[in-house]
């Protein structure tokens, strides 16, 4: 038998807390999630891997000469954008596997695994003053849910403490973070600012036109921002 330790690094949470299956000759083997690290065994007849989720599906050469192996899973990146993306979700096998050595292997994370292909944002270059003006913006969101009884209370409650946790973890992040992460979170946050906007009644304006005056200053400053990063 052969023994295959398994490392699974999937860009931007895809596929976060989900189970990837492995198959050996069409039987599952193992269910992996994503970040984690497994160790299987498999035949030593075994050639191929089969490593599926959804509608995605790649076959993975495996060693015949080899009795321990280390694999790292991950998917193809290409930094373009949304509409890039979107194109490279339509690939039904954009999962990789690739055999590397124990050294590799062990100190493997997504940023080593991505760093050629993801553009990244380093701390020290992060605007902190956006994610001030929107952490403001999503407790204004979260105490307005819970001092007051509106239909719409607990979506409020969630847009505005998930907007704050998003915040905080990019606040007390010591390295870098991945560029196109943090623009689609910010966008998204934008999106969810308009949303607890449309939800507070017409009858508390007053708190209506105070989120509406915060999430334009978050968007145009953030906006500055990665007109500067572009021009950097």
């Amino acid at each position: 038998m052969k023994t295959v330790h398994i490392k699974i690094h999937f860009p931007y949470n895809l596929w976060q807390f989900r189970k990837i299956k492995l198959f050996e000759n069409k039987n599952i083997i193992a269910k992996i999630i994503s970040e984690t690290e497994q160790t299987i065994q498999i035949n030593d007849e075994t050639a191929t891997l089969v490593v599926a989720i959804d509608i995605y599906r790649s076959k993975i050469p495996i060693p015949l000469n080899q009795e321990e192996i280390f694999l790292i899973i991950y998917t193809n990146l290409y930094y373009g954008g949304l509409l890039r993306l979107t194109f490279d979700s339509l690939n039904l096998k954009r999962i990789r596997g690739r055999i590397v050595s124990q050294e590799v292997f062990e100190n493997s994370t997504s940023t080593t695994i991505y760093q050629y292909v993801q553009e990244w944002l380093p701390i020290a270059r992060l605007d902190k003053s956006i994610l001030y003006i929107g952490l403001l913006t999503a407790s204004i969101t979260l105490f307005y849910s819970i001092y007051t009884q509106t239909e719409w209370r607990e979506i409020l409650f969630l847009l505005g403490g998930g907007t704050i946790l998003s915040f905080l973890i990019l606040l007390f992040e010591k390295d870098k973070v991945a560029l196109g992460d943090y623009k689609n979170r910010m966008w998204a946050t934008v999106g969810s600012f308009v949303l607890s906007i449309l939800l507070i009644p017409a009858k508390d304006y007053v708190v209506q036109i105070l989120i509406l005056i915060l999430t334009i200053g978050f968007t145009l400053r953030f906006i500055q921002h990665t007109q500067k990063l572009r021009t950097s």
